[in-house]
């Protein structure tokens, strides 16, 4: 079934530290707790009495994992802590982390989170009571609390509990905050609240939640489609409650980039095969279009310092024969060149092997002060290159096959396109397992090519 991915709840922020705009002035690490609540967040085991099925949901969301992820955890007490130790003024680069995967730890705590038993004394992960009762964002980048306590939810009729409707839970800006951001040096190291309110599903009216809290996790024929049930059930000593029937309930899965039922299928492949003749030297070209058109973002999207995609096409005879197979881009690639795997200097050191040399790749690369790419948002100075598949786009590429001379006869095409959460020199480097590649669209076509005239390529 074909999948669509709009990966703002998506990449559940695997390993991104920033927040869209500065926050409030940082207590220094030795400062005690002082936390900046209104009331205290309730753990969000205690919604499992009433919300059994949501909170299983929830339990295995990346939201509930935002924290605990092994990715991030690796990167933020090996990375950034040790940095914030020696130089202060990294303190608030650590704190934009901890206020996106751990926001109760963050509203308790105004000092920096230094080691994992410290992030224990409060709740972890993107809790169910953070959600549930905040109401905005400071002008300084701060969350608002619903200041009567209550759990906002998106139900017009409420029937439990301290509960009330809150219409701010169903539209897109609410994601924004964190699926948005700007490093320290001003430079925006991801946009997927802002490639998903500029795609035509921003435009359309669908916000991210149509998608990413739907019982599909994407759109069917243009149409969300949500499970219908009751939210909740009291129970009271030995008796069980049913509240009110809703006709539309939200998923708490959040399916996004870490999940594979959502990010296969999500981009389509198609070959455009015109004449079908090779040219006098035996070279035979043909299109491959890359569709985006079912994501309302850029892929991939998220934290684009890490994720990318590449192309694999290979082409073979009846007999099995593999045939060289190029990507014919009609101009010399120079040592700037990030769209294909090995043209650039710095691919052997981030990419190692993971890429066949060749590939086409569809990546955004961050480079650091030394003008050398680096696999930290925070370190990245300038942006030289984004080639990733934007919103609704179809993608155009071009390849050219060397056929034997003379060669006439069957060849099997086929396109792969493959993506990873991370290449193998950072879950070394953070001395975690290694993302796997995770093919998301495949496409295969049988042609008959004969000797003859030169090829016309399909425009």
């Amino acid at each position: 079934m074909k999948r669509l991915l709009i990966l703002l709840f998506l990449s559940f922020l695997f390993a991104s530290c920033t927040t869209v705009a500065p926050l409030p002035p940082v207590v220094p690490a030795e400062s005690p707790a002082t936390s900046r609540l209104l009331y205290p967040y309730e753990s969000s085991q205690s919604c499992k009495g009433c919300h059994a099925e949501i909170h299983l949901q929830y339990d295995e969301s990346m939201h509930a994992k935002a924290f605990s992820d092994p990715a991030f955890t690796a990167q933020y007490f090996r990375e950034v802590v040790p940095r914030a130790q020696k130089d202060k003024s990294f303190v608030p680069i650590a704190r934009r982390c901890i206020a996106c995967h751990a926001p109760a730890v963050f509203m308790n705590y105004t000092g920096l989170v230094s080691t994992p038993e410290q992030a224990a004394r409060y709740e972890t992960g993107v809790t169910c009571d953070f959600c549930h009762t905040l109401s905005g964002y400071a002008a300084n980048g701060d969350y608002l609390q619903n200041p009567s306590g209550k759990k906002q939810g998106p139900l017009q009729s409420v029937s439990t509990h301290h509960a009330e409707y809150s219409g701010f839970l169903q539209v897109g800006d609410y994601c924004g905050n964190c699926h948005n951001a700007t490093n320290h040096f001003g430079l925006d190291v991801k946009s997927t609240y802002y490639e998903w309110r500029e795609s035509r599903f921003g435009n359309d009216g669908f916000p991210c939640q149509d998608c990413h809290m739907n019982k599909n996790g994407f759109l069917r024929k243009g149409v969300a489609e949500f499970e219908s049930g009751t939210a909740a059930y009291i129970n009271i000593g030995s008796h069980r409650k049913e509240t009110a029937v809703h006709d539309k309930l939200y998923t708490h899965l959040f399916p996004g980039a870490h999940s594979i039922s959502q990010i296969e299928d999500a981009l389509l492949l198609d070959f455009r095969v015109g004449v079908r003749k090779a040219d006098a030297q035996g070279k035979f070209r043909f299109d491959l279009h890359v569709s985006n058109e079912r994501t309302g973002h850029k892929m991939p999207s998220g934290s684009s310092d890490l994720r990318f995609l590449w192309l694999e096409v290979i082409a073979e005879t009846e007999d099995g024969t593999r045939l060289p197979v190029h990507l014919y881009s009609g101009r010399t690639r120079g040592a700037s060149d990030y769209s294909v795997a090995g043209a650039n200097r710095d691919d052997e050191a981030i990419l190692g092997s993971d890429v066949p040399g060749g590939s086409r790749l569809y990546r955004s690369v961050f480079v650091n002060a030394a003008g050398r790419q680096t696999l930290f948002n925070y370190d990245a100075v300038k942006n030289p290159f984004d080639n990733r598949l934007n919103a609704g786009e179809v993608r155009n590429e071009q390849y050219e096959i060397q056929l034997p001379k003379g060669f006439s006869g069957h060849v099997t095409l086929t396109a792969t396109l493959n993506y990873r959460g991370a290449p193998s020199s950072f879950s070394r480097r953070q001395q975690i397992p290694d993302f796997k590649p995770v093919a998301i669209a495949k496409r295969q076509k049988k042609i008959t090519i004969s000797a003859g005239a030169p090829t016309v390529p399909v425009k």
